[in-house]
């Protein structure tokens, strides 16, 4: 369906969303304002936990293929370098404002499909900035990209059904699977997460239990792979933390105000698993000094 994927933002979801289209055989060209960030992101694809050297190592992937995944893609700080693109998707950080003025300069350069991989901002609020809003949509990924199955699909107000559609069926044959959702604060995924994710801060917070037992809690007794602490270790705390801001931002409702212990970790320096944060402090985990459910029922042999 498409030949060329664009990718603007190379953190940590556009170097993760970059790596799996790369893998599977498209040129990608990532692009961002900053240096530093391009060269951690290719770094990333390469050494990094869910990079092309892990996959090597274990035997997934040869050397020479692991060399062409890194061929296809290209890095830019220019915009105009976007032009072959045929769909763009924006991972830049949850803010409104900058992902509108991001969409105003890809809009004025190329006729791609555009998407944004945005958690919880209004896709029809971002389709104004857009030529054509019916070739617009949400296209939301989860970390790691590389590996999880889930895409989930939004529809703005004005995007066209039968594009969306489309790419469902495209990435259907990629070995994703996508959900459809319409255009509403959080759509189907964050809001659930973050529900789960809230109270389990608000546990801590009045010292019902530790991070390990809430863990365990669900992982063991409702079967989820990773609890909603570890999970929220691996999102990222500030980025958890801006989520909340933008869903009560745009809903006004104080079930979404962020929990007090969340925001006074981020502002500790606490911004989640530093295997995947460089620069954190750590995540809850490090802060209340324990071995992460996940590996504590791996080592036990339970998981």
């Amino acid at each position: 369906m498409f030949k060329c994927i664009g990718i603007v933002g190379f953190g940590l979801m556009g170097s993760q969303i970059a790596q799996f289209f790369a893998q599977q055989g498209y040129d990608v060209v990532a692009v961002d304002s900053r240096k530093e960030a391009l060269e951690k992101g290719i770094n990333s694809i390469k050494n990094g936990r869910f990079g092309v050297k892990k996959l090597v190592e274990k035997g997934k992937m040869s050397e020479s293929e692991a060399e062409k995944v890194i061929s296809r893609i290209r890095t830019s700080v220019e915009y105009s370098d976007l032009k072959e693109c045929d769909l763009v998707i924006e991972a830049v950080y949850e803010d409104i404002d900058l992902k509108l003025k991001v969409f105003r300069e890809i809009s004025s350069i190329c006729d791609a499909v555009l998407t944004s991989n945005t958690s919880s901002i209004s896709i029809t609020k971002l389709s104004s900035a857009v030529k054509d809003p019916s070739r617009f949509l949400g296209m939301h990924f989860f970390n790691p990209a590389q590996i999880q199955k889930l895409v989930e699909l939004i529809e703005g107000l004005l995007t066209d059904r039968k594009l969306v559609q489309e790419i469902r069926d495209w990435l259907l044959k990629l070995g994703k699977v996508p959900i459809i959702v319409k255009d509403s604060p959080g759509f189907a995924t964050t809001r659930l997460g973050l529900i789960l994710g809230k109270e389990a801060i608000l546990m801590l917070q009045e010292g019902i239990a530790t991070p390990q037992d809430i863990d365990i809690a669900m992982m063991l007794g409702y079967g989820y792979p990773m609890g909603p602490i570890e999970t929220g270790d691996l999102v990222g705390l500030d980025t958890r933390l801006r989520i909340f801001e933008t869903m009560f931002q745009m809903t006004k409702d104080p079930k979404w105000a962020p929990p007090k212990l969340l925001v006074q970790l981020v502002d500790a320096g606490y911004l989640g698993d530093p295997s995947v944060k460089p620069g954190s402090k750590g995540g809850i985990y490090e802060y209340y000094g324990q071995e992460r459910a996940s590996h504590l029922l791996k080592r036990l042999g339970i998981r």
